[in-house]
């Protein structure tokens, strides 16, 4: 009997410790819900003037490009360049073999002086009575056809020999010593890199302000943080079905650092307007819409955040446009929000909101 009491007792005693674990104090609980509050850095909504472009990609052209070929069929015999070399206009690059030409032209040279001879004689004759003007005529046209021989194999043989049509840098060697060389068939390619052109396409509605002469921002990836302007000369006058208009600037990079074919990302000014901007770190951005955490605070009460919907415009500098949702004044969460939720009570990091307002554009500005 004692045994028994003794065994409901201890129960009694187990029951009791787990109740007290599962249900614990009122006051135990409020002690525990006191958490630490996620520190931020707050940032002010600035109304200021923001740059504004027109945003297109293209590609980087040669103003000059040319893939060097025969103009007639011969066998090499001297290659003067290599692959990769820089050559002035005129230069010469291959000689085909015109020993033929060079043979054809001494005889045809001999045949002209001889007509001219024969002319000369038949003029001198006419003077003193001597000859009719039909032999006079005759004489002409014999010096006339062989001054066109003499001509017609001198094109021969300056054909022959293939010359750089304008100074660039060439490509690679497609051509040997010895070999035969049919008409244009292809030497090597020739490039200007220090005139280019950007051809690029905009929306429609940029045409409105589109000018030959305007600048162009000019950006590719193998130079990052580097920016090539260009100027536009030239604007396709039809829109296109995919409601894009076609736009040409030249530019000029007397280094040589771009190079024809590069991909492009090109800028166009616009009017510059005042607008809302806030840093680009705080948009949070997600299929169902961007989104910003406002600071807000009521009387007493612990500084919290709330989740705000915006509509964002343009980037430049690091900045966004906010179109709709924020109003100038209002401090928004620019690091830091993948630990927030809606409501959530937050502290401010020390130094931060005056940090950045010192390096925030002032309005107006």
């Amino acid at each position: 009997m004692n045994t028994k009491i003794v065994g409901a007792s201890a129960l009694a005693i187990a029951l009791a410790v787990a109740g007290a674990a599962l249900y614990p104090r009122a006051d135990s609980h409020a002690a525990g819900a006191a958490y630490p509050t996620t520190k931020v850095a707050l940032v002010p909504v600035v109304l200021g003037t923001q740059e504004r472009f027109f945003a297109g990609v293209g590609e980087l052209e040669a103003a000059r490009q040319v893939q060097v070929a025969a103009e007639t069929g011969g066998r090499v015999t001297q290659i003067r360049f290599e692959s990769g070399q820089s050559v002035a206009a005129g230069a010469v690059l291959v000689q085909l073999n015109d020993a033929q030409e060079q043979a054809a032209l001494l005889r045809q040279r001999a045949q002209l002086k001889n007509a001219e001879s024969s002319h000369a004689r038949a003029a001198q004759m006419v003077r003193e009575k001597a000859a009719t003007q039909e032999q006079l005529d005759a004489a002409l046209a014999a010096r006339d056809a062989a001054l066109g021989d003499v001509r017609q194999t001198e094109a021969l043989i300056a054909q022959k020999t293939i010359r750089a049509p304008f100074a660039g840098q060439l490509g690679i060697r497609k051509v040997h010593a010895g070999q035969y060389l049919n008409a244009a068939d292809t030497v090597a390619s020739l490039i200007d890199t220090r005139s280019l052109l950007v051809n690029f396409a905009l929306d429609e509605q940029s045409s409105a302000v589109l000018a030959p002469g305007q600048a162009v921002q000019v950006l590719v990836d193998a130079y990052p943080n580097q920016v090539f302007t260009a100027k536009i000369n030239a604007i396709d006058p039809l829109i296109a079905r995919s409601r894009m208009v076609q736009v040409q600037a030249a530019l000029t990079d007397p280094r040589g650092a771009l190079k024809a074919g590069m991909y492009a990302n090109v800028r166009v000014a616009r009017e510059a307007g005042r607008q809302l901007t806030v840093p680009e770190t705080a948009v949070t951005y997600s299929a169902y819409g961007d989104t910003v955490f406002v600071a807000q605070q009521e009387g007493r009460q612990p500084l919290t955040v709330k989740r705000v919907g915006v509509k964002l415009g343009e980037r430049a500098g690091g900045r966004v446009a906010i179109l709709d949702g924020l109003r100038e004044g209002q401090r928004v969460v620019a690091s830091g929000q993948l630990k927030l939720a809606d409501g959530m009570a937050v502290q401010a990091v020390a130094n931060t909101l005056d940090e950045v307002k010192r390096a925030a554009p002032k309005a107006g500005s």
